[in-house]
């Protein structure tokens, strides 16, 4: 697969061309259901839609529809070239479903297969998209509910967990699958640096890549590798009603197979940028090393990780902004993004370590 064919580069629009109506026409004809309800929901390069159904259906392969309903997904044309990864992500789901982790169930539609291309038109051209349909996850956004440590320490766990299970789980779609929002790929964003206007911040975020390149992805060789989720944010766990406990995790279109490390420290930017206090990931750390132990270059690299993850969703907010104006969920990152990591990122590696309980032998 060649780097480039599935990446996104400067000035491409890649979210389908999708309304509610076309979403509705896409359940009836490919699924056999009529929505009641519909409710677009937030996504960055895709179309969502959470549609509660009448109890009628002509799949065969739907007995009784779901009570909470559905997600109808119309994937970026982008990724809907890379099928292989599309029934990668088919598969793993399914996988942790059977391993008791609540997630979005995929559904077969009229003819028997988990997603089909359909052809619809994008500005002046015409263009596939993948259209898949999953199982609804009640629950609440951990972005709504209020943050404690003990329910930091459980995302932790969770997170750990995830990891744990999906040790055992393998594709080989995911053996060169490539994308913009990995870790590794952190070098590449700074094609959309032009978004960010503030000459100082553009030195910050180069000032964190290059250390990032010469102290992480130059060691990845001694690092051990798993599938990850990729993208545990605030938008993607579900908690009960009360907000204590994590019910859900949703979104697997960012999976790959990379350093296990990094699946925390994408969630530990997230966690810290919803608190907007560095020392609340401490608690994220303790969770997730009550299931799994980091060894002591997994806790050097950590802070420094973590920085080039809140780089890679802050230039990424502002390029996908600049081009999306009316998607304000592309600017989630960007109100306290930069004051973490003006916060962070001139802390030494020790203070950090130290604040998030974290000691090397």
């Amino acid at each position: 697969m060649e780097y480039n064919d599935t990446l996104l580069i400067p000035g491409q629009h890649i979210r389908p061309p999708v309304t509610e109506e076309t979403a509705v026409a896409l359940l009836e004809r490919l699924y056999g259901m009529k929505a009641t309800s519909v409710r677009e929901l937030n996504s960055y390069d895709d179309r969502n839609y959470h549609m509660i159904c009448d109890g009628t259906t002509v799949n065969p392969r739907i007995i009784n529809p779901e009570k909470a309903g559905y997600v109808l997904k119309v994937i970026n044309f982008l990724d809907s070239r890379k099928t292989d990864v599309i029934e990668a992500q088919t598969e793993l789901m399914i996988f942790l479903n059977q391993r008791n982790v609540c997630c979005p169930l995929p559904i077969k539609n009229m003819n028997g297969a988990y997603f089909s291309l359909e052809t619809l038109k994008n500005e002046n051209t015409m263009e596939k998209y993948a259209v898949r349909l999953l199982v609804y996850c009640p629950g609440e956004l951990l972005y709504h509910v209020k943050i404690t440590d003990e329910l930091l320490r459980k995302v932790g766990s969770f997170t750990a967990r995830i990891d744990e299970i999906l040790m055992g789980f393998n594709h080989p779609a995911f053996d060169d699958h490539k994308s913009l929002w990995m870790l590794t790929s952190v070098p590449r964003v700074q094609q959309f640096m032009y978004a960010i206007k503030s000459s100082l911040d553009k030195q910050l975020v180069h000032d964190v890549i290059v250390s990032f390149q010469r102290e992480v992805l130059s060691i990845t060789d001694q690092l051990e590798q798993t599938i990850i989720h990729g993208d545990l944010n605030e938008h993607n766990i579900l908690v009960s009603p009360d907000g204590k406990d994590i019910v859900a995790v949703i979104d697997f279109g960012d999976c790959h197979r990379t350093c296990c490390i990094f699946e925390l420290a994408v969630v530990l930017c997230y966690m810290i940028l919803q608190t907007a206090d560095v020392e609340m990931g401490r608690y994220v750390v303790e969770g997730y090393e009550k299931i799994k132990k980091l060894t002591d270059v997994e806790k050097k690299i950590l802070k420094i990780s973590v920085c080039a993850r809140i780089c890679q969703s802050l230039i990424m907010g502002a390029y996908s902004h600049l081009h999306d104006p009316e998607n304000q969920y592309l600017l989630t990152t960007q109100k306290t993004g930069w004051m973490l990591l003006k916060r962070l990122w001139p802390m030494s590696r020790e203070d950090v370590m130290q604040a998030w309980g974290l000691t090397v032998s």
